[in-house]
């Protein structure tokens, strides 16, 4: 079984080569009549000695593609007369190799056919189930609502178009040969909040003709010390189910550098959970999107496994005026002294979330009014954009007042 994976396995929090065990089962595989058992897992033995579960499945999409064919296979055969369904039993280590490992309900979970984990043997009746309802959605944008600078678009189209590309370049080209991540293509998006990352996670996915599948940090946090990592597997189980893009929200919670000094169990949870989403990326061969606002604690093992990291910059003066008409509705009565170029120039600083923001807070302060005067003029929408970007700065500056107006509306 080892013969499967494409590099030796390593424990990213000690360094030491993981342990295969033959001892997993898969419960809830889609069809009463299947059992499963024998499924190989991988696990850090030092990870095991200190109670902490971090055990990985091997190959688990070519094992539930398996399974799922059998499975129809048995809904479209046959039993006539008195020959009855088979249960069949499913044992994914035929040779029966007696490893000195510790039983399957204490090294780690128990899968179902969706990858998710099982882990019936050591929770509780009560127990929220984890990332209840992860189901991926359809994307809501395309390429075309994107308004970026050019240069932050270019590499989003070539790294884009490696996906798009992969049947020339795995098979017709034979790249596949060469690559030890698979077809993983994992990106990072960086940049301010407001930015347009989640917005272009969209519209990649729209441009595969793929779902998307949002994580974000709070989905993924449990209140369970040590469910968290479950969950991360989870993600990563359903995404490669259903062939998702995969995209992780407020990811620097989860990429950031692994802590030295462990002085309480949170600290060692954030450890798990960050070496947990290493193992997992190093086993996916689909698409994953990271965004996050803070680049610089990233571990450097995760940047190693990015194939291009794209900077989300605020936007210049032209695109800030597409931005504006583009989140103006045409039913919103406006007055004849609105001016986009006008706004593009007084609204420097802002991201695109803050020009959404900036749009519904004008278009409030219009509803006050009554009569002709209850139109969105100039003046509403300059009000609420610094209303706007006034609070943001006093947040960054901590609350402090200052003579300096970043914004030119001194």
């Amino acid at each position: 079984m080892l013969s499967l994976l494409k590099k030796k396995p390593i424990c990213p929090l000690h360094g030491c080569e993981l342990t295969l065990s033959h001892h997993g089962k898969k419960s809830n595989v889609g069809h009463y009549f299947i059992e499963v058992v024998g499924a190989p897992l991988l696990y850090c033995q030092q990870c095991f000695e200190k109670g902490q579960d971090t055990s990985v499945e091997v190959e688990a999409a070519a094992s539930n593609d398996f399974l799922r064919k059998l499975a129809r296979l048995l809904d479209a055969s046959e039993f006539p007369g008195s020959l009855s369904k088979p249960r069949i039993r499913v044992d994914f280590n035929p040779s029966k190799t007696h490893l000195e490992t510790p039983p399957a309900e204490q090294i780690g979970p128990l899968y179902d056919i969706n990858g998710r984990s099982d882990m019936r043997a050591r929770t509780t009746e009560n127990e929220e189930p984890r990332l209840a309802g992860l189901e991926p959605l359809e994307p809501r944008y395309s390429l075309e609502h994107l308004v970026l600078d050019p240069d932050s678009l270019e590499r989003i189209r070539e790294a884009t178009n490696v996906l798009v590309s992969q049947d020339l370049l795995y098979e017709t080209w034979n790249l596949g040969s060469i690559a030890r991540t698979g077809r993983r293509v994992a990106l990072n998006f960086y940049g301010p909040p407001g930015t347009g990352k989640t917005l272009a996670a969209d519209a990649i996915a729209d441009l595969l003709g793929k779902r998307i599948l949002r994580i974000s940090y709070a989905e993924l946090e449990s209140k369970y010390v040590g469910e968290t990592p479950k969950n991360i597997q989870a993600a990563f189980a359903r995404a490669t189910e259903t062939g998702a893009l995969l995209f992780f929200d407020e990811a620097d919670s989860i990429l950031g550098k692994r802590l030295l000094n462990v002085s309480q169990s949170a600290d060692n949870s954030i450890n798990v959970a960050r070496s947990t989403t290493l193992i997992e990326l190093d086993n996916f061969n689909g698409a994953v999107i990271f965004a996050s606002n803070l680049v610089r604690n990233y571990d450097t093992a995760f940047l190693r496994r990015m194939l291009a990291h794209v900077e989300f910059r605020l936007p210049a003066a032209e695109q800030r005026e597409r931005i504006w008409r583009g989140h103006v509705p045409r039913q919103l009565p406006l007055a004849d002294d609105v001016d986009f170029a006008a706004l593009a120039r007084s609204s420097e600083g802002a991201a695109g979330g803050d020009i959404q923001n900036a749009v519904l807070l004008a278009a409030s302060y219009a509803s006050l009014r009554l009569g002709e005067s209850r139109v969105v003029s100039l003046a509403d929408f300059n009000r609420a954009t610094r209303f706007i970007l006034e609070g943001k700065r006093r947040i960054l500056e901590g609350g402090m007042e200052t003579d300096q107006d970043p914004f030119g509306w001194a």
